[in-house]
């Protein structure tokens, strides 16, 4: 039998606007609310607004676009209730699936996870945010896709919200070797049999790491949902939001003391330079 090559078809038309439209969202280049005229748009990607309208749809199925009538298609602009909520759902659903994922212990599914893993630490090496987080995103599908199928499409219904926390929300506070480092614990804890503390551990440090990012104490519906957290080591151990959030006043008043004091040093540094210039 004649051997041919595979016919590999490029990308159309509306899957190109779409990524070009994904990326500026994830990058912050287009602000939530903002408005996308389809004119505007159309002219500027050089195609009809067929093809751009056909993304926009799809970019809506995903979250990341939303419809108004009349109006037309805009960034999603979630509310940070919403977010909470969003956080809230993608820890329950993330350490399900990891409880699923360490019961059934499938070899084949922790090869895979670690296909994102590989391409996490070396964007990570390169400072590459952006296939850090293909990467990172890689990794939850390989994870909830191996779980099960009402996991999977709950979570998949979050992917629009999912991406602009972590692309965009998510970047100021988390240094990329931080996320691989709990990464890493996670790919442990799921190849170690116990489904318990899989799921404990993946539940708590995304409520965790969410609500940081929120800059928001976690409510205290949530407490007994953190009961881990990931040390700078990778180690793992037993964590009381409760007396956290009780030790954060006096951690807030010695925040500000140190603010007061450094400004008292700055003040007496210039202080002491400006005598030293009138001197000379």
């Amino acid at each position: 039998m004649l051997e041919l090559p595979e016919i590999v078809r490029s990308p159309t038309l509306a899957v190109m606007a779409k990524r070009l439209i994904q990326e500026a969202i994830w990058s912050g280049r287009l602000a939530p609310g903002a408005h996308l005229v389809e004119t505007a748009l159309a002219e500027q990607f050089q195609i009809s607004r067929g093809p751009l309208r056909e993304a926009l749809r799809s970019l809506a199925s995903e979250g990341l676009v939303e419809f108004h009538p009349g109006r037309g298609a805009f960034v999603v602009d979630p509310t940070p209730e919403q977010m909470q909520d969003m956080i809230i759902l993608r820890a329950v659903l993330g350490g399900m699936a990891g409880r699923y994922v360490t019961a059934k212990g499938d070899a084949s599914v922790f090869e895979r996870l670690e296909g994102p893993l590989g391409k996490m630490r070396a964007a990570a090496d390169r400072n590459d945010e952006k296939r850090f987080f293909d990467g990172h995103w890689e990794f939850y599908e390989v994870l909830h896709r191996a779980s099960n199928e009402f996991i999977f499409r709950s979570w998949q219904s979050l992917y629009g919200l999912i991406n602009i926390y972590v692309r965009r929300l998510g970047r100021p506070y988390l240094p990329l070797h931080d996320i691989l480092r709990d990464y890493d614990t996670f790919v442990e804890l799921l190849q170690s049999g116990d489904p318990d503390e899989a799921e404990a551990v993946l539940r708590s440090q995304m409520l965790r790491v969410g609500f940081i990012v929120l800059d928001r104490p976690i409510p205290p519906m949530l407490y007994a949902y953190v009961t881990r957290c990931i040390l700078d080591d990778g180690s793992v151990e037993h964590f009381d939001p409760a007396a956290e959030e009780q030790q954060a006043p006096s951690k807030t008043a010695d925040k500000k003391r140190q603010s007061r004091r450094g400004n008292v040093e700055r003040t007496r540094t210039s202080t002491n330079k400006g005598r030293s210039r009138r001197a000379g």
